[in-house]
């Protein structure tokens, strides 16, 4: 199974998704600390030795393509960060690279100048998600995000697209009532679909999930709800499809973290993906774990405190 490095370069953007987990970490990255989290990267990627382990590469924002690369200094050093990527695949010492993309604005030339920069198009992920509630504002910013979705994969039919959605109370209820059709919707956006739990969001932690229900739409499921989705959508997408549901076996290994913090910079977070355990490499941030050995963010529901993946599991020993 390959292994994934994921750099987490800053926590700028400015899609204001509702539901961001950022929370109030989610604002303006200073243009140096942007500059250091991009050398730190390169440093670490032109370590050789780190591919005895990892064969995979990531780059996560916040955001890159939606003006965060805003000084000719900080643009120029993440094109060196991809050319050096390139460089990476162009001599098979990774095997992949996955670069994330809200496609929520009209101008997208850094994305498209990036992408032309790698070589073999076939190793290059572009990533990007879609949500029913709380993600797309206007009825500009969809057509915004499908207008590039065709355009990829129109101007680049080589590159392979990744969407990632979140298992809201609202998406639930539009698969079971049939009014989100998971094999239409990959089809019709030449997209994989990656569906992950609900987390809170990090400006309105301070609420009970009922309270941000009621603040932000139909976003923590019901349990039941929950467990229904999951018996109907092993039924219509099969085995393969439920097993790759929230899987860790598809998110990074390691992320390399940068906060809008001097102190907490480069910081090593790692999911296990044999214990599904999740730890963080700083005194100031934890993750905490539950009595299964679950990370707490997989207390997804809005009417219980049990976990999502041992919900899985079970209704998967039923099955």
């Amino acid at each position: 199974m390959s292994k994934q490095m994921q750099f987490e370069l800053w926590q700028e953007c400015n899609s204001k998704c509702k539901f961001c987990y950022l929370g109030k970490e989610n604002c303006h990255t200073p243009d140096e600390l942007k500059l250091q989290s991009l050398q730190n990267a390169i440093d670490k990627i032109s370590d050789l030795s780190i591919y005895s382990e990892y064969d995979t590469l990531s780059y996560l924002g916040g955001e890159f393509f939606q003006g965060q690369l805003n000084t000719p200094e900080i643009k120029s050093k993440f094109m060196e960060l991809i050319t050096e990527a390139n460089n990476l695949l162009n001599n098979n010492i990774v095997k992949d690279l996955w670069l994330n993309a809200s496609l929520l604005i009209g101008n997208q030339d850094d994305l498209y100048e990036a992408i032309n920069l790698i070589n073999d198009k076939t190793k290059l992920w572009v990533l990007t998600s879609y949500d029913t509630i709380g993600r797309f504002h206007t009825s500009k910013m969809l057509d915004t995000w499908k207008y590039h979705m065709n355009k990829l994969h129109n101007d680049y039919p080589e590159v392979k697209l990744n969407t990632t959605s979140i298992l809201t109370g609202d998406f639930i209820e539009k698969y079971l009532n049939d009014e989100f059709d998971i094999e239409d919707f990959k089809a019709k956006y030449h997209t994989n679909l990656f569906l992950k739990t609900t987390v809170k969001p990090g400006h309105l932690s301070h609420l009970t999930k009922q309270e941000i229900n009621d603040k932000i739409g139909n976003f923590f499921p019901k349990q039941e709800k929950f467990q229904e989705f999951l018996f109907t959508y092993y039924s219509r997408e099969g085995e393969d499809e439920y097993h790759k549901l929230f899987s860790n076996d598809l998110r990074a290994d390691e992320v390399r973290k940068n906060f809008n913090d001097e102190n907490k910079r480069n910081i090593k977070f790692i999911r296990d993906k044999n214990t599904l355990e999740e730890t963080i490499d700083c005194i100031d941030e934890h993750i905490d774990n539950l009595p299964c050995g679950h990370s707490s963010i997989y207390q997804s529901y809005v009417d219980s405190d049990d976990c999502s993946i041992c919900d899985k599991q079970q209704i998967l020993d039923i099955i």
